[in-house]
């Protein structure tokens, strides 16, 4: 997820103040009293700081860590070929900006740093936020943390900063649908299973026009997202016409921040875009189906 401008007491004894007429005396506890018990000592919890004890640099990012990592994962080969992966099927100029990603060790330290970081952030598994930097281009951040989902999310959220390095601004729907498009392996085709099949059983009527619109992270929920992801997915993997209209919007973007919406373009090469999208859905394959398919006997 974007963001352009990512957690004494006291025990006293039993006493009773025994009051009458004209005196006040105390009453203390007799000697066959249970003794009273000290307080447990407060948990001391951790200031909210950002991992730093390590640094594990790559081609494109450097990783900020607090344990030991294994550098031979799998992980880390498919993070070094996603620059390539993205520019070159967008068509665009490589990044040399380098990328931060900050790696908690469990969810609740990262939770509560971005709590105590970005206070009005909504609640994600992982941000990307680009901070200004007096006289010089935006520092690129990465936040998550060793989660389930962290192939994933490192996948989304480092599309997001390749893209940052290289356009002046990327709408919120498109920059979420590109995210969506690269967060999974390149043999997937760009295809998320979840938002296909939930697409597909679930009534869906499409609007960009209302996507057009969203300008705040907040904005952005699950349905939203799975949108997003479907209508970067029909302009590149319908055909050449709304490929183009892609590839030039964002080469516009390089220059522009403000190039306008992006549907009055896609409606000129793809009349009906809606239903054009709908009808796409419907023809997608499941990776799994295509694996399937690819490894038949022939």
């Amino acid at each position: 997820m974007p963001i352009s401008p990512l957690r004494t007491r006291v025990c006293f004894g039993l006493a009773a103040l025994l009051c009458a007429g004209t005196g006040c005396g105390t009453l203390w506890p007799s000697q066959n009293s249970a003794p009273p018990v000290e307080a447990p000592a407060p948990k001391v919890v951790a200031p909210a700081t950002a991992p730093g004890k390590h640094a594990t640099r790559r081609d494109c990012y450097v990783l900020y860590h607090d344990f030991e990592i294994d550098k031979t994962d799998p992980l880390f080969a498919e993070l070094d070929a996603l620059p390539e992966q993205v520019f070159s099927e967008l068509k665009l100029p490589p990044s040399t900006a380098v990328v931060q990603v900050f790696l908690f060790d469990t969810q609740e330290r990262y939770e509560r740093y971005m709590r105590a970081k970005y206070r009005n952030l909504p609640p994600r598994r992982a941000y990307f936020i680009a901070e200004p930097r007096a006289g010089g281009a935006d520092e690129l951040k990465i936040f998550t943390w060793m989660g389930d989902h962290l192939t994933t999310d490192l996948r989304h959220e480092l599309t997001h900063a390749l893209l940052r390095g290289v356009l002046k601004e990327v709408p919120l729907w498109l920059d979420e649908g590109l995210a969506g498009y690269f967060e999974l392996p390149p043999h997937q085709d760009g295809v998320n299973p979840q938002h296909l099949d939930t697409l597909r059983r679930t009534p869906f009527h499409p609007d960009l026009a209302r996507l057009e619109k969203f300008t705040q992270v907040a904005q952005m929920e699950k349905p939203e997202y799975r949108e997003a992801w479907a209508w970067v997915h029909l302009m590149l993997r319908s055909g050449p016409a709304a490929k183009k209209v892609l590839h030039q919007y964002l080469q516009t973007l390089r220059t522009d921040s403000n190039p306008g919406p992006l549907l009055p373009r896609l409606t000129e090469a793809v009349p009906e875009p809606e239903q054009v999208l709908v009808d796409h859905l419907g023809t997608v394959e499941m990776p799994r189906a295509r694996a399937r398919r690819a490894a038949s006997p022939k």
